[in-house]
């Protein structure tokens, strides 16, 4: 920096400091005319910004934190299916008997109309689950039995649920941990 330049900074910086009352734009012009008197690379940040780097270090804590929460009571939730008609699109599945997953937005649509047609209420969807689950031998063919008894409105298929057996009908789900034929049977025919 010039001789002249350093006085004028430094006549500045006197006649700023002997105001007896500064205002806050006053007081950012001081201090970038200490920091080039001083020759701090970087006047846009003065060095009393590092008090700030603990309250910068406690909020990011805090996120972390925060989004660490919402994962973990994201992955502790149940995986369930739906209940409700949100979402549902109008299209059947091929059979009411599958040997593959119903997509979740059929599953909808098939509560819909797993009220029954006729004015006994019969209808529901039958999910197994034998990839999680340890199932009998003879379960999936206990279960396409009594799904066979009901042709209209029950749907039998494999799903990737947390559950055995999970009966759901709309806004209702029921979750058997063993087959037991009478449960089924009750849930289907809205007992």
């Amino acid at each position: 920096m010039k001789p002249m330049e350093l006085e004028t900074i430094k006549k500045q910086i006197d006649d700023l400091k002997n105001k007896p009352q500064l205002t806050r734009k006053e007081r950012r012009y001081l201090q970038k005319l200490e920091n080039k008197l001083s020759g701090n690379k970087n006047p846009s940040k003065p060095l009393n910004d590092i008090k700030q780097v603990p309250t910068k270090i406690l909020f990011i804590t805090l996120a972390v934190i925060i989004i660490a929460g919402i994962s973990w009571f994201i992955s502790t939730r149940p995986n369930l299916p739906p209940i409700d008609l949100a979402g549902h699109i109008e299209e059947n599945p091929s059979t009411h008997i599958l040997d593959q997953e119903m997509t979740e937005p059929i599953q909808k649509h098939m509560l819909e109309h797993a009220d029954g047609d006729d004015k006994k209420g019969q209808g529901a969807i039958v999910q197994y689950n034998c990839k999680k689950y340890s199932c009998e031998k003879d379960l999936i063919s206990k279960l396409t039995s009594i799904v066979k008894k009901y042709p209209k409105n029950v749907y039998l298929a494999p799903g990737n649920y947390d559950g055995k057996i999970i009966l759901t009908r709309l806004n209702k789900r029921e979750i058997l941990e063993k087959f037991d034929e009478k449960k089924v049977i009750n849930f289907i025919e809205n007992k």
